[in-house]
């Protein structure tokens, strides 16, 4: 079996620890990340030789810090699970050395999921049903009238069942008559069958895949962007007569919301989730996550608070389902936080933005040992670099000098720089921006190790 992570959404649900630049695959909420708990799964499945990782170019190194040597295949353009599913079996095929006529299984990287063993035997019937050139889905049991979850209506009784529709996110009053009819499961979005067969399928019920499909890698990642942006649910679930669906015994949650991350979060004796620093009074029922404050809740019921270091979110227990509505919002308005953290992920490390105030900005800048920045100047701004850990190589115009802690060099307008940590720990810096115009895209980059052309 050859398994397909996917992980190339860039899903706001968990807002505002989610967003973006920093999408929930990669959150650790209480160990592991999600993607971590994923991949961990896969190896129950195959050797690690038999495992990639579908995602988007710009999360390809945060992948690998969180995988380390994982194989990856990487979209140059979000196209949603279609376009996903043919990359990665062309990629598998031509690029890893797959055969086409393998069992292929595609995997969020998002998901809750226990127990592990369970999960395996589930796939590995779902692999024997595939075998015999059958497209299968897995159908989790509902255990309430949930209307964030798609739902799969099966005929049947045993572990393998004959898919009769499908149903996307219903009402609650409709999601309640159809558990009460029986024969209903949630989808949980993991897909599994031989790659010739999911590619001849698709061709045969949405024939304008058929270019893509028939194309090579090389030209296939130039004309990304022109797949269509669908699903696989539509595309071809719903279109096929030879899917399949295997009833799962594990327990399962796309934890889709902040609704649902507390359902499968363990609870103190008042039915509170609350991070380490929280203090709760008489409180019931909430869900209180905080990363640079400490949150106080006293007499209240049924509510979510979540902090991040930009943004606060509060909302009543059964409602957070709106929290892309309100990034919707926050976009439409010029918010900057609705894309980013104030925290921004980079190949060679990050950096954070402290303080920003009229014709200035204050950031930490963290190089990983190794690890330096692209050969850049700016036009509008100058920079004090104030190194606070490690040892800095700065290239300076046409000089090259080295700085260590509690030492500084100042940047000048249109100057030649680059940062690089030469040490053994990781490189801090205080940078501090002073000109007329401080924002990110001031910036005319020359030379990058990971040939980006924009942002930092």
């Amino acid at each position: 079996m050859k398994v397909v992570l996917l992980s190339g959404g860039g899903g706001t649900r968990l807002f505002p620890l989610s967003r973006e630049s920093y999408p929930k695959q990669f959150l650790k909420i209480g160990g592991e990340s999600f993607i971590q708990k994923a991949f961990r799964r896969a190896l129950a499945l195959t050797s690690k030789d038999e495992i990639a990782v579908s995602t988007n170019e710009r999360y390809a190194f945060i992948v690998k810090e969180h995988l380390g040597d994982a194989r990856l295949i990487e979209e140059p353009v979000a196209r949603n699970t279609t376009a996903a599913f043919i990359y990665a079996i062309k990629v598998g095929v031509e690029e890893f050395g797959w055969d086409i006529r393998d069992v292929f299984a595609f995997l969020p990287t998002d998901h809750e999921i226990s127990p592990d063993d369970a999960f395996a035997e589930d796939l590995r019937t779902a692999s024997d049903e595939a075998e015999k050139g059958r497209i299968v889905v897995i159908g989790v049991p509902p255990k309430a009238p949930k209307t964030g979850f798609g739902y799969i209506k099966a005929s049947g009784n045993g572990k393998v069942r004959e898919v009769e529709s499908f149903v996307e996110k219903p009402s609650e009053e409709k999601a309640r008559r159809m558990l009460n009819e029986g024969g209903y499961f949630w989808n949980s979005g993991i897909y599994v069958g031989r790659g010739d067969v999911i590619l001849d399928e698709l061709v045969r019920v949405s024939p304008e895949f058929s270019p893509f499909v028939e194309m090579g890698v090389e030209e296939l990642k130039k004309r990304f962007s022109e797949v269509s942006s669908i699903a696989i649910d539509y595309s071809l679930a719903e279109k096929t007569d030879r899917l399949s669906m295997v009833v799962a015994d594990f327990s399962w949650n796309d934890v889709g919301s902040w609704d649902a991350l507390y359902e499968v979060s363990p609870k103190n004796g008042e039915g509170n989730v609350v991070s380490k620093d929280a203090l709760v009074m008489d409180a019931k029922r909430c869900l209180v996550f905080s990363e640079d404050t400490i949150p106080i809740l006293i007499g209240v019921e049924d509510l979510v608070v979540v902090e991040s270091k930009d943004v606060l979110l509060v909302a009543k227990r059964g409602e957070t389902q709106r929290v892309r509505d309100a990034v919707k919002l926050l976009k439409e308005r010029g918010f900057k936080e609705a894309v980013e953290h104030k925290r921004v992920y980079r190949p060679w490390g990050y950096y954070e933005v402290l303080l920003v105030g009229d014709r200035f900005k204050v950031k930490k800048v963290h190089v990983k040992p190794g690890r330096r920045l692209s050969l850049q100047m700016h036009h509008h701004r100058a920079e004090h670099w104030v190194v606070v850990r490690g040892t800095a190589k700065v290239i300076l115009g046409d000089r090259e000098v080295f700085v260590h802690e509690n030492e500084s060099v100042y940047v000048p307008k249109s100057t030649l720089h680059r940062i690089e940590n030469v040490g053994k720990i990781p490189l801090e810096i205080v940078e501090v921006q002073t000109g007329e115009y401080v924002e990110e895209d001031d910036i005319i980059r020359v030379e990058d190790d990971w040939g980006r052309k924009e942002g930092v």
